[in-house]
């Protein structure tokens, strides 16, 4: 007998078979056991996996809870003058920007500390100045009365009275400086902006010094054509009247005023630049970026009139105003620059 007939009974036996146990209901239940089992061990596998995202975001809030935790008793602990930091004690996602963030509110809030208690310094030591200011003709006057009382003679006691008043005339201009300056910082002064006639507001102000100018023996000197700049009158008066008041009280020679066309500040449409220049006896003693300070004053002995505030009082004008304010020295010539916006040419007359 060959091989194939040995085979060929075999193979249909076993096919029989399986088709009995496919049609089987044993079978059936084979099957079902073994799909249970696989979808218990998806549930499993399921299961499995929420329990590690609830123990891995439990772990997270816990790092984060610590750690925020740790730098909210450092904040609450922390004393206001000190110079310690927020530090990072993880490289949780956001931690490092946030400690980045509350230390840049520290170095600012510490600048601003520092910034305030120099101003207080400087103001404290301006008044103290100042008080020296005032106090120094008040004394004179107050002594050349008491001279003039008991002065026989008419003209010595005039010349006495005349003294007094000069004094006492100083002593008001201080105040009324005083004043001035406390309007320009004022943020609630009214400005009444619109065109001004730039030319004949320079004349009016230099022709009101011209005594003090021919006294001097200074000619002063003005180039500025017709134009018409966006501006306060009588804040723009203010400003002209305390640099050319600055010129004659600290310069050395005469004045020269020039207007010339230039970019508006803030880099916004045309606008017109003057500049108020004069030589200075003592170019090293002027320190150009602080000019506009308040009190600030070149000569230390405060041997020159003035309060210090005049050139503080333009500067917060012409601020108030959109205006610039600068200055500049080239070898012993001090020059001050005023920008404006404007530069428009006024109509023809009909």
């Amino acid at each position: 007998m060959t091989t194939d007939a040995l085979l060929e009974p075999l193979y249909r036996w076993l096919r029989s078979a399986a088709r009995w146990l496919l049609a089987s209901s044993t079978m059936d239940g084979w099957l079902d056991l073994y799909e249970r089992l696989h979808m218990a061990e998806g549930l499993l596998l399921v299961a499995m996996l929420a329990l590690g995202l609830a123990i891995g975001a439990a772990l997270v809030v816990a790092c984060y809870a610590t750690e925020l935790g740790r730098q909210a008793r450092f904040l609450s602990r922390r004393e206001r003058l000190s110079n310690a930091r927020l530090t990072c004690g993880s490289r949780l996602p956001g931690t490092v920007g946030m400690v980045d963030a509350v230390n840049a509110e520290i170095d600012a809030a510490d600048a601003e500390r520092v910034g305030a208690l120099r101003a207080a310094d400087e103001f404290s030591r301006g008044l103290t100045a100042l008080s020296h200011d005032v106090r120094t003709p008040l004394t004179g006057a107050r002594g050349y009365l008491q001279l003039a009382l008991g002065e026989a003679d008419p003209a010595r006691r005039d010349a006495q009275l005349a003294a007094a008043d000069a004094r006492l005339a100083a002593m008001s201009g201080l105040l009324d400086e005083l004043f001035s300056y406390a309007r320009a910082t004022d943020p609630d002064t009214p400005l009444d902006l619109g065109p001004v006639a730039l030319r004949p507001m320079l004349e009016q102000v230099l022709l009101g010094h011209y005594p003090e100018f021919e006294k001097r023996g200074w000619e002063p000197s003005m180039t500025c054509g017709d134009v018409m700049v966006d501006a306060d009158a009588e804040a723009l008066a203010r400003i002209v009247e305390n640099l050319v008041a600055n010129a004659l009280r600290h310069g050395c020679g005469p004045l020269s005023v020039s207007a010339r066309a230039e970019e508006a500040p803030g880099g916004e449409g045309g606008g017109v630049a003057v500049d108020f220049s004069n030589p200075v006896p003592d170019p090293s003693a002027i320190d150009a970026d602080r000019l506009f300070e308040r009190f600030y004053q070149a000569d230390a002995s405060r041997a020159t009139a003035g309060s210090g505030l005049g050139l503080s009082v333009a500067a917060k004008l012409a601020e108030a105003q959109g205006m610039g304010l600068s200055a500049r020295l080239d070898g012993d010539v001090l020059t001050i620059t005023l920008a404006m916006a404007g530069g428009r040419i006024p109509p023809s007359p009909l």
